[in-house]
């Protein structure tokens, strides 16, 4: 069974494998076995398998012959994969927990010895590697305080490091949950036409590529396919975000993951599962992920750095006064516990207080990376301008008033629950236009508008293609309009009656009012850069932008095309945030530095965000931003004070007496652990003053 290795970083490795293999039982814990692996979790679906690895203590290329042979070996897939050691973590701590607030005070000793092996061990592996690092340092304190009979301070040492290690298993375990639940289609049977005609109904494994699939009105399509017979509109939000139905018939593509919103189609399978562009965006999204596990590297390399330094003032110590009990005694007055302590802690009160404010930060990473970013890339529907389509104005012809021509319309599209009759109703009672039933039975033709009888007169209302071909109608008179229509990004229905054209509607997706303020608000913040990317008409997105006064504008995008624009810039040296709301901006968020998705958005841009918004409009954007800055500046003032105060304790060290330094209570360790439980405290206070207690 071959492997490959998709992408690495220092002790971290993606791997793809076939997806039979990766979904069998037992195989993360089989490749979590492997010499040198810390965790690995796989993805049945996609056949992606993450590995976290000692770069000390095997490599890449091992670790792939070592899959290799894993996934040769394994049983058939469709069996659920065993649960990985992170996803066992929940019940081990509770019971951690209970056993450390319940167990006798004479066990205390003997408990907390054991408990510290593990960490012993890492910190020796560490050292074995000539790596004086975060592991080497816990396992020094915790060896120094029992080495010194300070059991209780090695417990709650060894108690906060085994909290750290669940919260950080728990978020990655509940992301690929997430993930996984958002990826789901969950399709049983479907309906295949026979070569005779005849349907048949059979189970989602069985479908085969080339075979005819029927899709009527509410289905979710499961499959990528191409129309072969009748006419419909597919609602595609849950993949691309824009609100508007498309109408699709023979000759056109259609795509797992949206719905059949109005009409019936019979689609060719072109596409099965692990070959369809909902899966392909999602391969994209896991490129993406790991593209951004430097964030979490970043985050320990200035503890990793100041464990030398602390080392070094203990040698010093040993060196100056040939004191073993100073030396541990400065070894305890460390740099980076105070930064340990202090950052996550900053790190959960922005995450809180951004939950008060509508804003979800999903760790401490995107709290980082977004109050670095100077750029952010907007997608257009439902982000910058409004989820639900509306009215922008009327044009008139042959004789018809506006008013007369919103009366008509409105009376025959409040049957429907399509978006752009919903726009044309609103319009109509926001005008106080009011419409009674002056109309025969409404015939509804599928993707094309309505026809019926109103006052006794024809009248049919719809698209362009049904008004001007389906009825004859002539709409010469609105060739310019509808050209000035285009350029703007606006979308037409067409009304008409007894022959002649008496109204063009327009519909528009308007700008949201706050956008503009939102924007200003942002760059004085320190974005220097503002770019819009969509998936509707170029003409559409660079009236936007030029409205809203951004950076550039570009329109007709494939998820791709955004993926690679926000690949480009953050080559070219931009720290870029994109936020978008739609399943087609998800490859874009995850390729890009911070990932932002707008409330209401599809599942699966809100599970893959770095940062989801809870509360409607884009001020909650400009709150994030606020928060992201204000708390990496007093993530930053306090690593400086825990740096200068420390240092201070440490020279106290130097100059204590033997009998002070070995007694467990000397004043440079005093004031070194009064100094961190005030630089936590000081880490978890607001940092906006409007935040709610």
């Amino acid at each position: 069974m071959r492997v490959a290795l998709v992408h690495s970083l220092p002790g971290r490795a993606r791997f793809r494998a076939a997806p039979g293999a990766v979904g069998a039982e037992g195989f993360a814990a089989s490749v979590s076995g492997i010499a040198g692996v810390r965790s690995a979790s796989a993805n049945p679906r996609s056949g992606s398998i993450l590995v976290f690895y000692d770069a000390g203590a095997t490599s890449e290329s091992a670790i792939r012959l070592a899959i290799e042979g894993i996934a040769g070996a394994s049983p058939a897939a469709g069996r659920p994969a065993a649960k990985s050691a992170g996803e066992k973590t929940a019940g081990s701590y509770i019971a951690y927990q209970l056993f450390r607030a319940l167990k006798p005070r004479r066990l205390k000793p003997l408990a907390t010895a054991i408990e510290a092996i593990p960490f012993l061990i890492r910190g020796a592996k560490s050292i074995a590697n000539s790596r004086l690092d975060v592991a080497a340092l816990d396992a020094a304190a915790i060896g120094a305080s029992l080495i010194q009979g300070n059991v209780s301070a090695a417990s709650t040492l060894i108690m906060l490091l085994k909290t750290g290690e669940y919260l950080e298993a728990w978020a990655r375990r509940r992301s690929r949950e997430n993930l996984a639940a958002a990826l789901s289609l969950n399709v049983g049977q479907v309906w295949t036409r026979l070569p005779g005609g005849a349907e048949r109904q059979i189970p989602f494994g069985e479908l085969r590529q080339g075979d005819a699939v029927v899709l009527r009105s509410g289905a979710l399509i499961p499959i990528d396919g191409k129309v072969i017979e009748g006419v419909a509109t597919v609602r595609e939000a849950a993949l691309t975000g824009e609100p508007l139905a498309r109408e699709k018939s023979a000759g056109a593509a259609v795509h797992a993951g949206t719905v059949i919103e109005e009409g019936e189609l019979v689609a060719e399978v072109t596409g099965m599962a692990g070959n369809t562009r909902y899966e392909q965006i999602i391969a994209l999204i896991e490129e993406g992920e790991g593209a951004k596990a430097g964030a979490e590297i970043r985050a320990n390399r200035l503890a990793d750095k100041a464990v030398p330094f602390t080392f070094a003032a203990a040698a010093l110590a040993f060196f100056l006064t040939r004191s073993a009990r100073k030396a541990v005694s400065v070894l305890s007055v460390d740099y980076s516990c105070a930064i340990k302590l202090a950052t996550p802690l900053a790190f959960l009160a922005a995450i809180r207080e951004g939950l008060q404010h509508g804003v979800f930060f999903k760790g401490g990473a995107p709290l980082e990376d977004f109050a670095a970013c100077d750029t952010i890339v907007f997608d257009k529907t439902g982000t910058l301008t409004m989820s639900a389509p509306a009215l922008d104005r009327i044009i008139p012809y042959n004789g018809f008033a506006k008013k007369e021509a919103l009366k008509i319309a409105a009376c025959l599209e409040e049957h429907f629950p399509h978006p752009m009759a919903k726009a044309v109703v609103a319009a109509a009672l926001a005008k106080n236009v009011m419409h009674k039933e002056e109309h025969t039975s409404v015939k509804y033709i599928a993707a094309h508008g309505i026809a019926t009888e109103h006052r006794g007169k024809h009248t049919v209302i719809g698209s362009r293609h049904f008004i001007g071909e389906d009825e004859g109608v002539d709409l010469s008179a609105a060739k310019e309009d509808e050209e000035k229509a285009a350029r703007d990004g606006h979308s037409a229905l067409y009304l008409a009656q007894e022959g002649k054209l008496a109204a063009m509607l327009l519909i528009k997706d308007p700008v949201r009012p706050e956008a503009a303020e939102a924007i200003a608000m942002l760059r004085r913040l320190g974005v220097k850069r503002m770019y819009l990317l969509s998936g509707d008409s170029a003409s559409a997105a660079e009236k936007v932008a030029r409205e809203l006064s951004l950076d550039g504008g570009r329109g007709g995008l494939l998820p791709r095309d955004k993926t690679e624009i926000v690949k480009n810039l953050r080559a070219r040296g931009c720290k870029v945030a994109f936020v978008g709301d739609g399943m087609n901006d998800s490859p874009a968020m995850s390729a890009a530095d911070a990932g932002i998705a707008m409330k209401d958005g599809a599942d699966i841009a809100c599970e893959t965000a770095d940062i989801a918004l809870k509360e409607s409009g884009l001020y909650p954007l400009v709150i994030a931003r606020l928060i992201a800055q204000r708390v990496m500046k007093r993530i930053d003032s306090n690593t400086r004070a825990a740096i200068v105060l420390n240092s201070a304790f440490i020279l106290m060290g130097l100059f204590e007496s033997p009998a002070a330094a070995g007694a467990g209570s000397s004043r440079a360790v005093w004031l070194h652990n009064l100094t961190s439980l005030a630089l936590s405290a000081n880490a978890m206070r607001p940092v906006l003053k409007e935040s709610k207690p």
